[in-house]
């Protein structure tokens, strides 16, 4: 080859490195300007950073990414990563909505003195946040730099109540990175983890801040005050470009829930990692798990000794372990209740958790658990215990859902606080607590006060010493009078009252909620078909453990399944046994049965009538329409062409018009009914209920705030409101599966808002005075909700004025899952239990939960 060419060859070569170079040069620069995105100076703060930090005075992350968003941009090139944190500040009241100046820009010093004055109006704590400050906003278009900005945003912290304030200094330990279910990055630390899109790192600000303060205070005989100026020339750091800079370092943050706001320090001293699982420790290799991350440190020193599986504090310097405190101690016994700042159990009361508790569950994958998985009434728990406090729970096994807890109610369901409590057994029965206990004949009666001195060493126990034994509790009243309970009855203080928990076998339990739930006299298939839904039903609530802080599962009442409401029977009984253990499943786990008592003749998506409802497969919604053939075999009715899809307002008025249709729960009172409601009454039951509809969830209950729903430009919002003033007009903004309404409209004349969810339509315009008219035309008075939210509205006028609305609809109760009324009239078609449950949760089949 000639030298030519080989000098060609090589200035090719040459070439080419040079563009591979450019190009990921110009690659790692568009990178960083796509997070950045920023076109100010190094040291000034883009107006899009001072969103990003304004707004976590008021929302947290989840709450700022869930807003609706209202801010609309002067050119689509405005958009950006900082999107939600403009929307937050424009719902904060503090920018225009139309955004006329690109974020990307420098914020000058008059728009930030815009901002807080904003703040100030709103607020008027915040009226002295320019008292004290170093600098001033005279020059009004100037750039406002990064430190001056940070040091308001600490006066305006320091000036936020602190019931009121969403952010806190942490000082976190930093072990690695995390990546969430929704593919976003985390850091993993030893307080958890958090996310850190956008967060920058502060720290060279805050040390000269810092810097300068202390060279003020030791400052003597100055005779000008002379602001301090940092260094132009220092870099912002954007958190996500230097993550691994802060690995097996401490790093002094603000934080706003599970999100760093911004580093202020980064620290190299001594840090200490309170109750670690610590896997192995040999030599000098110490393994550990935290926080769902597998971590290995090196000490430094040799290990005196081998330990492993134990839970301990390590103390870590300069990236090594210098100290381990192993914490061998523990107690065992039944969780009677948990609370934040304790756990009760049997045998030792209440014990307090330590600052840094933990929950480690050791069988199957090794996992850090949250609070609530420590269930009460079961033993399946050890407790690590140091001076005196709970440092570490270890679940070691898996729950067998033998026995259940069931927080009991005053009478009527009144109230779950008991002023005092009376009992008596058919049996001899024990009264006993922690330090003592007395035996009673049967008929003798008991009564516990709230200063009664058993109380004084934590809970009474009341038991039967024969099986056959059940505990009667005089001064509760239920339909079926005064109720008789299997199992064990516990006593306990509370906040206000006494507390009564019954714990029982599950399969007991199911005896005295079957008949409470369903009338006996439907038949044994029936009662088989609600004794699975049930036992279903009860098991996850078992294990979701939500009155744990009340030391039970569930409650008595309809908040979960009604529970000896109506006294066991021999039917019950029977259903329970012969269904012993079955419950439903959908792949392989044990579904929600939810149920009502009477369906329109369609039911619905779980996903339409609770907020937090998510489509499920065996829960959509399905027409059950019937019509008997010569042979007597259930089969579908030609009109159910006609009535496949009820959320369009012309099919559904049909269908609820429809004499001649025929559905499962034709035959039941409640299957039609129609009320007519004077204005007044509407206006003034939204009155007493709009305001705690509106705090139960503010996402529910929207006020119109802009523009019109007939014009399709309405702009509603989640604000305070509790009046409409007078009802102007109430109408279906929208159906859905079965012709549920979604959306109800009601304009008054001072407010007009868009309601969601069926429990807040039904409760808005209750027929609380007015008589609701059933299938038969007979009367049903008092009642607090409409009895479903498959309606229709006619309405009344005079002089165009709003008088009354007619509501026409059909069922009783949520509409999802299973209609109990249903159920009878398929079992009265001849289907057996199994086959009623697939009918009404589609592709499920039994379990059993025993094995």
């Amino acid at each position: 080859m000639s030298i030519k060419r080989k000098l060609i060859l090589i200035g090719v070569c040459i070439a080419i490195i040079i563009l591979v170079f450019t190009a990921n040069v110009f690659r790692r620069l568009k990178s960083e300007q796509d997070v950045e995105d920023i076109v100010v100076k190094e040291n000034v703060i883009s107006r899009a950073e001072a969103y990003r930090l304004l707004s976590y005075l008021e929302y947290d992350r989840s709450d700022r990414e869930t807003l609706s968003l209202g801010i609309s941009y002067a050119d689509k090139h405005m958009s950006g990563w900082y999107d939600t944190y403009v929307n937050a500040v424009w719902k904060m009241g503090l920018i225009e909505g139309n955004i006329t100046i690109t974020p990307k820009e420098a914020l000058t010093y008059g728009a930030c003195k815009a901002l807080v004055d904003g703040l100030i109006m709103k607020n008027p704590s915040y009226q002295n946040i320019y008292t004290g400050l170093s600098f001033d906003f005279m020059q009004a278009e100037e750039e406002m730099r990064i430190p001056e900005f940070l040091e308001l945003y600490q006066a305006i912290l320091l000036a936020t109540a602190p019931e009121k304030k969403l952010v806190e200094e942490e000082l976190l330990f930093v072990l690695g990175r995390d990546i969430s279910d929704d593919n976003r990055d985390r850091i993993v630390t030893d307080l958890g983890l958090y996310f850190y899109q956008n967060s920058k790192d502060y720290e060279v600000f805050f040390t000269q801040m810092n810097q300068m303060n202390t060279n003020d205070e030791n400052s003597v005989n100055q005779e000008a005050s002379i602001t301090p100026r940092v260094s132009d020339k220092l870099l912002v750091k954007q958190v996500s470009d230097h993550l691994n800079e802060y690995i097996d370092k401490g790093i002094h943050v603000l934080t706003c829930g599970p999100e760093i706001v911004y580093i202020s320090a980064v620290s190299m001293e001594k840090h200490v990692i309170h109750n670690v699982w610590i896997k192995q420790g040999k030599d000098k290799n110490v393994e550990t798990y935290i926080h769902g991350f597998d971590k290995s440190f090196e000490a430094k020193s040799r290990l005196s000794t081998d330990i492993e599986k134990t839970v301990g504090d390590i103390t870590i310097e300069n990236k090594k372990i210098v100290q381990i405190s192993v914490k061998p101690d523990l107690i065992k016994g039944k969780v009677l209740m948990t609370e934040d700042d304790f756990i009760e159990v049997e045998g030792y009361g209440r014990v307090p958790l330590d600052e840094h508790f933990r929950i480690y569950k050791l069988y199957g994958e090794l996992s850090m658990e949250p609070t609530s998985s420590i269930l009460v009434g079961y033993e399946t728990t050890d407790f690590v215990v140091s001076g005196g406090k709970i440092s570490a729970a270890l679940i070691r096994e898996s729950i067998k859902a033998e026995n259940i807890r069931i927080l009991l109610h005053t009478t009527g369901f009144n109230d779950i606080y008991h002023e005092s409590v009376e009992f008596t057994s058919n049996t001899e029965f024990q009264v006993s607590n922690n330090e003592e206990e007395k035996i009673y004949e049967a008929g003798e009666t008991v009564k516990i006060e709230p200063d009664n001195e058993l109380l004084a060493d934590g809970r009474i126990m009341i038991e039967p010493t024969l099986e056959s034994g059940k505990i009667q509790i005089l001064s509760i009243e239920r339909s079926s009078g005064i109720p008789k309970y299997r199992g064990r009855i516990e006593i306990a203080k509370g906040d206000n009252g006494l507390l009564v928990v019954n714990e029982l076998p599950l399969e007991e339990y199911l005896y005295a909620v079957v008949p409470s739930e369903m009338p006996t006299y439907y038949g044994l298939e029936p009662l088989k078909v609600q004794a699975v839904c049930a036992r279903s039903y009860a098991y996850k609530h078992l294990l979701a453990n939500s009155l744990s802080s009340y030391g039970a599962h569930a409650d008595d009442s309809v908040d979960f399944q009604v529970y000896n409401n109506i006294a066991e029977n021999e039917d019950s009984i029977l259903a329970v046994k012969d269904t012993y253990g079955k419950v439903i499943e959908y792949k392989g786990d044990i579904i929600t049965a939810y149920y009502f008592s009477t369906s329109c003749g369609h039911t619905t998506g779980i996903e339409y009538v609770w907020a937090d409802g998510v489509e499920t497969p065996y829960l959509r919604g399905r027409l059950m329409a019937v019509e008997e053939d010569s042979e007597g075999v259930i089969s579908l009715a030609e009109e159910e062409k006609i009535y496949q899809d009820l959320s369009k307002e012309d099919n559904f008025r049909s269908f609820i018009a429809d004499k001649n249709f025929t559905t499962f729960d034709s035959g039941f009172n409640w299957y039609r009914w129609h009320v007519t409601i004077d204005v007044e009454d509407i206006k003034s039951t939204i009155d007493k209920k709009l305001a705690a509809r509106y705090n139960a969830n503010p996402r529910l209950i929207q006020t119109l705030v802009s523009g019109s729903v007939e014009e399709g430009n309405a702009v509603f919002e989640s604000l305070p409101v509790d009046t409409l003033g007078d009802i102007v007009d109430i109408s279906v903004l929208s159906r859905k599966t079965g012709g549920i309404v979604h959306e109800l409209l009601i304009t008054g004349t001072k407010n007009t808002i868009k309601v969601r969810t069926e429990y807040n339509i039904r409760a808005l315009i209750s027929p609380v005075n007015d008589t609701v008219y059933r299938l038969d035309e007979s009367g049903v008075d008092n009642l607090n909700l409409l009895p479903s939210a498959f309606f229709i509205i006619d309405k009344t006028q005079e002089d165009n004025r709003l008088e009354n609305v007619t509501i026409t609809g059909g069922g009783y109760g949520h509409g999802v899952g299973m209609s109990q009324n249903g159920v009878k009239a398929l079992s009265d078609a001849g289907r057996k239990y199994d086959e009623i449950l697939t009918y009404f949760y589609e592709g499920t089949e039994m379990g059993f939960i025993y094995e």
